[in-house]
């Protein structure tokens, strides 16, 4: 009695899965599901293979430099003058940035910065730890803030290793909310159209498969500032996602064109 109902059930499922139409049907949704994983793994492939760098170096440009800001909030409040040596020590062994100097204490009421600046050849970093009363609800609290500016010339593939070292140790030290910035300059011969600048700009911005959400010119300069899904962070301005800025200028004195990439825009010194 039991072998006769699991032979029934297997001939009904034989017959459902024998009609045309679910053969087509299966078919179709296996062909689907195949396109959606491989899209997936595609889209993540590019994503970790990636680097901003690419587009930049694309251009063909000469005098190139890389640029990273990492400003950090410290999650914890009270922090002492060793904790914020070994700080810096840890932030600079991360990279490999042999300290040869004493770090510098800056004070001012209860405002404090302990720095350390290094300027090689080819690279320039610097390192603070910047510590201030801030007014939170109705009390009085100390805020820390680090902050790691890095610069390098010529093997600017190299700042998104640094970028990922430095996260790691700021990760180690135990950061709330960071803000990164990266930057890359370089440089034409003479000088550009504005209907050239607009190409270069609608080059890089490609590159990055993004979309321009605003531009402007004034005088020698023009600006683009953009959006692409390949760069995780990104701000909202006049209601539209930006995380790249272009910018162009000339440079009369030396008689050459620069060209600025920014993500996910160019942020002045803190």
């Amino acid at each position: 009695m039991e072998n006769s109902k699991i032979n029934h059930f297997m001939n009904s499922i034989k017959r459902i899965f024998s009609s045309r139409q679910t053969q087509f049907t299966l078919y179709m949704a296996m062909v689907l599901w195949l396109a959606v994983i491989t899209q997936m793994v595609v889209n993540r492939v590019f994503r970790e293979d990636f680097q901003i760098t690419e587009a930049f170096v694309n251009t063909d440009m000469e005098e190139m430099k890389s640029s990273l800001e990492i400003v950090a909030e410290y999650s914890g409040e009270f922090l002492s003058e060793t904790d914020k040596k070994n700080m810096i020590h840890q932030i600079a062994d991360s990279v490999g940035l042999t300290l040869d100097k004493d770090i510098s204490i800056r004070k001012e009421g209860s405002r404090s910065e302990y720095a350390y600046t290094k300027q090689a050849k080819y690279a320039e970093t610097e390192i603070k730890v910047i510590s201030m009363e801030q007014k939170y609800e109705e009390a009085i609290r100390m805020k820390h803030y680090i902050i790691v500016r890095m610069s390098i010339l010529q093997s600017i593939q190299s700042i998104e290793g640094y970028k990922n070292k430095l996260l790691d140790v700021l990760g180690q030290l135990g950061v709330d909310q960071k803000q990164i910035t990266m930057r890359f300059d370089g440089t034409y011969d003479g000088t550009r159209t504005s209907e050239e600048k607009k190409r270069i700009a609608e080059l890089l911005v490609n590159e990055l498969h993004g979309e321009i959400a605003l531009d402007y010119e004034e005088g020698d300069l023009y600006t683009v500032y953009a959006y692409t899904g390949l760069i995780n962070e990104y701000i909202v301005s006049l209601g539209s996602k930006v995380n790249i800025q272009v910018a162009i200028t000339y440079d009369e004195g030396n008689d050459k064109t620069i060209v600025t990439l920014a993500t996910p825009i160019l942020n002045e010194s803190w």
